[in-house]
């Protein structure tokens, strides 16, 4: 999902690098018109096809075991891909949009999903990620209902999505209608160029710039969400060991304290702190041991961590003892302003 996301960045960025070495004072009002339609189209495009690719890969990482999923899961996976392919298979497939898939491919993989006798699953892309409309905001929280029944809520909560919220001074309440509108404009600016003729009226730079942080913000708050999901499933299978509750926060909870490890620690370790909010995860950075810094500390002792993220006051830490390689590099901004401190 880390390279999905990233992948979207590289867009965002050069979207913005557009826009800000443009002058808006300098052009004539039809260069500002034509510019606006292409930084809207490039804009939801780039959004869609990482949501899309996102909610693929997601799926791939979730049935990768059978045990990260509930019954309740699994069968509403099921339901989704049922649904997806009796609409997929009324396409024209083998052309266009479709042209690497065909009947044949959607029944193979349909009855892989439903085949209770394997865990190998043929998904494809085309089914997982199908929708029948654009990416409004609820449009896009059907992508992964069956996983995440509150998957608006998590973005909403997210680390990044909060930050973003200051930036703008926007307050918790209106917060929900907020992310809703500002997605749904897009979609609606989108299907206007698109669609019909030129606009009349169009965004200035400074508010197209805008749409840019926004949809990095819930690009990064939905990837930290379902990527939490993996990390909550990966402590349920025993996939990482407890650390214990640390006793002591300093640099702004970036430094943790225990009085009694519970477990071998490395630097370069991945820790996990899951929370109902947010997961966020990192690495150990440090370790010190009797105010020496050392590589490694055993269980029992007092030990001092210094992480690449914030954690929470009062929650349990985890060590990833089999960290999922696709979650092992955070893009930047994916914990908001609790990510790694900016170096003094």
């Amino acid at each position: 999902m880390m390279l999905q996301y990233n992948e979207l960045s590289f867009d965002l960025e050069r979207i913005r690098r557009f826009l800000v070495s443009s002058s808006e004072e300098r052009q004539t009002s039809d260069q500002r018109r034509f510019a606006y339609i292409g930084c809207i189209s490039a804009l939801y495009a780039s959004f869609e096809n990482f949501a899309e690719r996102v909610a693929f890969r997601f799926s791939q990482m979730l049935l990768a075991d059978a045990a990260n999923l509930s019954a309740e899961q699994m069968s509403s996976l099921r339901r989704r891909y049922v649904r997806n392919a009796s609409a997929l298979l009324g396409q024209s497939l083998g052309v266009g949009r479709y042209s690497e898939v065909t009947e044949l491919d959607v029944a193979k993989s349909l009855s892989s999903c439903l085949d209770d006798s394997t865990s190998s699953f043929d998904l494809r892309l085309e089914l997982v990620a199908l929708h029948g409309s654009n990416l409004r905001w609820d449009a896009l929280a059907e992508l992964f209902l069956w996983a995440i029944p509150d998957v608006q809520s998590k973005i909403r909560r997210s680390d990044a999505v909060k930050t973003w919220m200051s930036s703008i001074n926007e307050t918790d309440s209106a917060l929900t209608a907020v992310l809703k509108n500002e997605l749904d404009d897009l979609v609606e600016r989108r299907n206007e160029v698109a669609h019909r003729a030129i606009p009349d009226e169009i965004l200035s730079y400074e508010r197209l710039l805008a749409k840019v942080d926004y949809v990095r913000a819930i690009s990064l708050g939905l990837v930290a969400s379902l990527a939490g999901l993996v990390v909550e499933a990966s402590i349920k299978n025993g996939q990482s060991v407890s650390l214990g509750v640390p006793k002591e926060y300093y640099k702004k909870n970036r430094i943790v304290v225990f009085s009694a490890l519970e477990s071998l620690v490395s630097e370069g370790d991945f820790i996990l702190a899951p929370a109902g909010n947010s997961t966020r995860w990192g690495r150990v950075l440090e370790i010190q041991v009797s105010d020496q810094r050392v590589e490694q500390a055993p269980a029992g002792v007092e030990v001092g961590l210094l992480l690449d993220f914030a954690v929470r006051k009062k929650l349990g830490l985890h060590l990833w003892r089999t960290p999922n390689s696709d979650l092992t590099s955070p893009p930047d901004g994916i914990f908001g302003s609790w990510g790694a401190l900016e170096p003094v």
